[in-house]
């Protein structure tokens, strides 16, 4: 009996690791990533000005790069995929549907910025202020482009929690609230605005809450199920 419930405890660990570890991963990287590098220049900025500022702080925007695009890319890949397990019912759905499509495909937006990003700061420490710019402002539309695919993402994944009954109200209403502002946060990337920079930055706190929240009570109901 002992060695039946040590199997079943172990059994319920792995299946609630990938969710809880990747969601904390995807959390930590935008925060480390967030404190590691100035500001960008603004969607508005001149040529010179953009390629002036990667080339004045190559290693800091590579490293910023790295941990919100990379790592934050592969942990957001595997957190979507174990999130649509946790939350599968034994018909297939659209909702799940769209869960995968749409926060893969933010995964790998992701990691083409990073790519986009390499070559970025290579431009720009040679001396390519053109190319730079062109880097720039495809890395800000990519941005805006995956903030929309994490918004259709959150929806699916929030409409999956509510008819599982697998999350409380309050994270339920955070989801359906995210929604909208992630999209709007988006815009931030390619408008000059100084209210779009603030729904930006309230998206961004938000968003990191949600993944944060869901792989914790998402993982704890796992943990009890099981």
């Amino acid at each position: 009996m002992s060695t039946a419930t040590t199997v079943d405890e172990l059994s319920g660990a792995r299946r609630r690791g990938p969710l809880a570890v990747s969601g904390a991963v995807y959390v930590v990287a935008w925060a480390l990533g967030l404190a590691t590098a100035p500001s960008a220049p603004d969607s508005d900025a001149g040529d010179a000005a953009i390629q002036s500022f990667y080339a004045d702080h190559g290693g800091a925007t590579l490293l910023q790069a790295t941990l919100v695009h990379a790592v934050a890319g592969v942990a957001l890949a595997v957190f979507v995929v174990a999130l649509a397990r946790r939350l599968a019912s034994d018909a297939p759905s659209r909702e799940r549907s769209v869960l995968l499509a749409a926060g893969l495909t933010a995964a790998a937006v992701s990691l083409v910025q990073y790519g986009m990003e390499i070559a970025l700061n290579r431009a720009a420490h040679a001396g390519r202020v053109s190319a730079s710019a062109t880097l720039f402002h495809a890395v800000n539309v990519a941005d805006t482009v995956k903030l929309v695919l994490l918004a259709v993402a959150i929806a699916a994944a929030t409409r999956l929690a509510a008819r599982a009954g697998a999350a409380p109200p309050w994270l339920l209403a955070l989801g359906y609230a995210l929604t909208p502002i992630l999209v709007l946060g988006g815009a931030a990337f390619v408008v000059t605005s100084a209210a779009l920079a603030a729904v930006l930055a309230l998206s961004l706190i938000l968003l990191l809450l949600w993944v944060g929240a869901v792989a914790v009570v998402l993982s704890r109901t796992r943990a009890v199920d099981a």
